[in-house]
C-alpha cells in the first residue's frame, strides 16, 4: 500500500471541486472534458459563491448586525480561493513530493503509523467540516422568516427561485466548506511527513558506529566501509529532507499566511456571535466553525511545530552516535551533518513566521484581545 493513499479522501473532494484531478488522466483524451467540468465547478461553485457574498457585502453591509457579522463568510471562501489557486498552480510539484513519499524505500512503521494517523485525521476533520456547512443551512429555518443561508439575493419564500437558490447555495457551501479543509489537510500531512522522515533520520544515525564497534568475527575495512556508506546515506537523505520542506514551504507558504492573515477577525467575530447570539442553532453552528478554523491553523502549526522540534534532534542523534569508533572520513561526514542540523528547519509563512505553537498561541491571544475590544464597545454602545 502507498503512503499518499492517506490522502484519497481529501483528493477526492477536490477533484469534485474543480481543484484537482488524478495524474492517470494526463495525456489522455478524457483530459478536455474533465477541464471542462473543473471550469465549470470552479466558476459555480467556488467564483459562485464568492460572488454572491461581494454583491451581498457592498450592497447591504452594515444595515443590521444580524446581516453584518454574517459577512464573515466572504472572508472565509477569499482564503479558499487562494489556497484554490494554489492547489491547481502546483499541482504537478505536489504530486512530485506525493511521489517522494511512495517511492521511500524504507517504509519504517513510523512512516505507516503516520499515515493511518492522516487518514484518521482526514474522516474526522473532512467530516467536522461538512457537520459544520449541514448546520449553517439549518439557521434559516430557525428565524422568523424563512431566508436562504446567506441572506442575498432577498428572495421571499414565496419566489419560484427561493428553493433554486437554496438549493444552490447549500450545495456550495458544503463542497467549498469540505474542499477547504481538505486542502490544509494535504498541506498538513506532507509536513507530518516530513517531520516523521526526521525521525527516522535519527534512527538512522543510531546505527552509525555499531558496526565498527562491533566485535564480531569479520574483516574490520569491511565493517567500517559499511558504517561510513551508512552516514553518507543519512547526509543524503537529510539534504532529500531539507528540499522536501523547503517546496512545502515555498508551495504552501503564501496560502497559510493568507490563513493567518484572515484567522484572527474570523475566530474574533465568531467569538462575538456566540456571546450574543439568542440562537441555539446558530449558536452550535458557529461553535463548530470556530472549531473548523482553529483546526486549520492548529494543523498548520502542529505539524509545522513537529519539523522544528525533530529537525533539532538530528544534529544531537548523529553526535550520540557511535563516531568515536570510526574512521575520519565516516566522522567527517557526521560532522557536516551536525553543522547544518544546528540550523532550525522550519516551514515558513509567507516569509514572515514561522508555523509553530508558539504562532498559534500569539493568534489565539490577538484574536480575543479583538473580541475583548469589540465586546467592551458593544457594551457601550447598550
Amino acid at each position: 500500500m502507498q503512503l499518499s493513499h492517506c490522502f484519497n479522501l481529501s483528493l477526492f473532494v477536490l477533484i469534485v471541486a474543480g481543484v484537482w484531478y488524478p495524474r492517470s488522466l494526463d495525456n489522455t483524451r478524457i483530459l478536455h472534458v474533465v477541464n471542462i467540468y473543473r471550469v465549470l465547478a470552479i466558476t459555480f461553485v467556488l467564483f459562485g459563491m464568492l460572488s454572491i457574498q461581494f454583491v451581498y457585502f457592498f450592497t447591504v453591509f452594515g444595515e443590521d448586525l444580524d446581516k453584518k457579522v454574517d459577512a464573515t463568510t466572504l472572508f472565509t471562501f477569499v482564503g479558499y480561493m487562494y489556497k484554490a489557486i494554489v492547489v491547481i498552480i502546483n499541482r504537478q510539484r505536489i504530486n512530485k513530493l506525493l511521489d517522494i513519499i511512495d517511492t521511500e524505500t524504507d517504509k519504517d512503521d513510523l512512516l505507516k503509523s503516520m499515515a493511518a494517523n492522516i487518514n484518521l485525521l482526514s474522516k474526522f476533520y473532512n467530516g467536522g467540516a461538512c457537520l459544520t456547512a449541514v448546520m449553517w443551512n439549518m439557521i434559516p429555518f430557525t428565524k422568523t422568516t424563512l431566508t436562504l443561508p446567506f441572506y442575498y439575493p432577498d428572495l421571499a419564500p414565496t419566489s419560484p427561485w427561493f428553493v433554486r437558490w437554496y438549493v444552490y447555495q447549500a450545495v456550495i457551501l458544503i463542497i467549498n466548506g469540505v474542499a477547504q479543509t481538505c486542502a490544509d489537510h494535504l498541506f498538513g500531512g506532507l509536513m507530518a511527513f516530513a517531520a516523521t522522515q526526521l525521525k527516522l533520520l535519527q534512527h538512522k544515525l543510531e546505527t552509525v558506529g555499531t558496526r565498527t564497534k562491533s566485535t564480531l568475527e569479520i574483516d574490520a575495512v569491511e565493517r567500517e566501509q559499511e558504517d561510513y556508506y551508512e552516514a553518507i546515506s543519512c547526509v543524503e537523505y537529510h539534504l532529500k529532507i531539507i528540499r522536501f520542506v523547503d517546496e512545502l514551504t515555498d508551495i504552501f507558504g503564501g496560502a497559510a499566511f493568507g490563513q493567518f492573515l484572515l484567522a484572527a477577525p474570523l475566530l474574533c467575530l465568531s467569538m462575538f456571535i456566540i456571546m450574543t447570539s439568542g440562537d441555539a442553532t446558530e449558536i452550535v453552528t458557529r461553535l463548530l466553525y470556530f472549531g473548523c478554523l482553529s483546526g486549520q491553523l492548529f494543523i498548520y502549526c502542529f505539524c509545522g511545530n513537529m519539523i522544528k522540534t525533530q529537525s533539532e534532534l538530528v544534529a544531537t542523534a548523529a553526535y550520540n552516535s557511535c563516531w568515536a569508533a570510526t574512521s575520519v572520513r565516516t566522522q567527517k561526514a557526521l560532522q557536516l551533518l551536525i553543522i547544518r542540523g544546528q540550523k532550525t528547519l522550519s516551514v515558513v509563512a509567507g516569509n514572515l513566521f514561522e508555523l509553530s505553537l508558539v504562532t498559534f498561541g500569539a493568534l489565539l491571544k490577538s484574536s480575543y484581545s479583538f473580541f475583548a475590544v469589540l465586546n467592551k464597545q458593544r457594551d457601550d454602545y447598550n
